[in-house]
């Protein structure tokens, strides 16, 4: 599996939730703006003081189609779905929001009426030397790097301050959506454990990645039935999450 570059550092974790600061890597004299991961695309964070490593195999173990019910009176009974990934060890996120603003929290920039970018970057380079952009990635699963897959909850601790942040492979995006119960906590009131997210805007988009990913024809299928099983009582929202992905 392909190993991609970082495109953050971590600078606040919690059990549920994180903010990293967009760098340029190896490290450069002034942040990278306007550059986060895109809104809804998934991350991953690796164990403090490792390279990132490869997983140790990638299988393509059929898994049932969400209509091929266990035939309870069958002689042998149907075997549930399994993540086939070996993945190594890591925590798994979903991008929920990004900011740009002052490195110093306490001092907000000013209009300075210059023409365009161009112009204040000639006048003012110092300026951008002044601005960072975080990001905020949601805790979705993690991954012991034990070959037993995916834990499909939140890791039992937080990811360390100055761990790097990678986008995931579509290999790893994936396996994260095989399941997509995670959209449970996403569509709960205030966007789960992020307030301010809109949490139907972050199924939608968190969707649209996942089917980029996607070789099955059948995801979209199968992300429909997920979100009409969280969302039964409100059929109007349902359906204007899925023209959101559409």
């Amino acid at each position: 599996m392909e190993i991609l570059n970082p495109i953050g550092e971590i600078v606040e974790s919690s059990t549920t939730s994180f903010v990293a600061q967009c760098l340029e890597l190896p490290r450069q004299n002034e942040p990278r703006l306007y550059d986060p991961p895109a809104f809804g695309s998934f991350v991953k964070i690796g164990p403090p003081g490792q390279s990132p490593k490869a997983p140790v195999s990638l299988s393509t173990v059929p898994t049932l189609a969400l209509d091929d019910e266990p035939d309870p009176f069958a002689d042998t009974p149907m075997p549930a779905p399994v993540d086939t990934l070996s993945l190594p060890a890591a925590v798994y996120a979903l991008v929920v929001g990004a900011t740009t603003a002052s490195l110093e929290p306490n001092r907000r920039p000013s209009a300075l009426g210059y023409e365009d970018e161009d112009e204040l970057r000639r006048h003012q380079p110092q300026i951008f030397e002044l601005l960072r952009t975080d990001f905020t990635g949601l805790l979705i699963a993690y991954s012991a790097g034990d070959g037993k897959g995916l834990r499909r909850h939140l890791p039992p601790v937080p990811p360390r301050i100055h761990s790097r942040v990678r986008p995931c492979t579509d290999e790893e995006v994936r396996a994260l959506t095989s399941d997509l119960s995670f959209l449970r906590a996403v569509l709960a009131p205030g966007g789960g454990s992020i307030p301010g997210v809109p949490g139907d805007e972050l199924a939608a988009a968190c969707l649209r990645e996942a089917r980029r990913a996607q070789p099955a024809e059948d995801f979209m299928v199968r992300a429909g039935r997920t979100l009409a099983g969280i969302l039964a009582d409100d059929y109007e929202r349902l359906q204007a999450i899925l023209r959101n992905v559409i």
